[in-house]
């Protein structure tokens, strides 16, 4: 299971010993998702938010925060598609957002190269039970980039990651991530450091030699060589 918290709650939901499951986190494929020279084009600071439109990623906390942050020189680049995406279309419209692009989804080898230009990235920020427990591929994609990334703090994240690694703001919770957004627009130095940070855990705990290496491991004890 990717975290402690998904086999705590399938364990008692359906019944089944914690002993029984094995831990290992989403990863990123570090052969496409890898630190690239910027490309950008935005004159403003850019954030990039990438994936579906689900509850659990509260991408219309992000459009809210955009709102928010209309008159501070910060662009949203929102690329993907789902089951809210009207929703936050609708949304978007009656806010007559003007620092938000949306971009349907885009195949991994082109999605890297619009990610290169972003300034900082954005993570998941649902405030539904699933939210608690899961880390999105998406948040180990911008590590692996090497990229500043700003997330919901939930106990998910907390299994790996600290505030060294990643900006974490409050779930569900516009204004949070808003004000999340602006001091890292307005500390280079930070944005740095979290990069560096960010990535560093990402080869540490979460490449795909690591988890393959692991992986292997498990399957080693489940299935002994004679």
């Amino acid at each position: 299971m990717a975290t402690q918290s998904n086999i705590d709650h399938f364990s008692k939901k359906l019944g089944v010993k914690k002993e029984k499951y094995r831990l290992i986190f989403n990863g990123a494929e570090d052969d496409i998702f890898r630190p690239l020279e910027s490309v950008k084009t935005e004159k403003d600071f850019l954030v990039s938010f990438h994936g579906t439109f689900i509850p659990l990623h509260g991408v219309e906390f992000i459009v809210r925060a955009a709102k928010i942050l209309e008159s501070e020189g910060i662009q949203f680049l929102i690329i993907g598609r789902g089951q809210e995406k009207k929703k936050i279309l609708n949304i978007s419209q009656n806010l007559q957002l003007k620092n938000v692009e949306f971009i349907d989804f885009m195949p991994k080898n082109e999605l890297v190269f619009k990610l290169s230009g972003s300034d900082a990235c954005l993570g998941t920020f649902g405030g539904n039970a699933r939210a608690q427990r899961e880390i999105a591929h998406k948040i180990f994609e911008c590590l692996a980039m090497k990229k500043p990334l700003i997330t919901a703090d939930t106990p998910a994240i907390k299994e790996l990651f600290n505030e060294e690694e990643l900006l974490l703001v409050k779930p569900a919770d516009p204004e949070s991530l808003a004000e999340g957004i602006l001091k890292l627009k307005n500390d280079p130095v930070l944005r740095a450091r979290l990069a560096q940070n960010g990535y560093d855990k990402f080869i540490k705990s979460a490449s795909c030699k690591v988890l393959g290496s692991k992986f292997k491991k498990i399957i080693d004890e489940l299935i002994p060589h004679p």
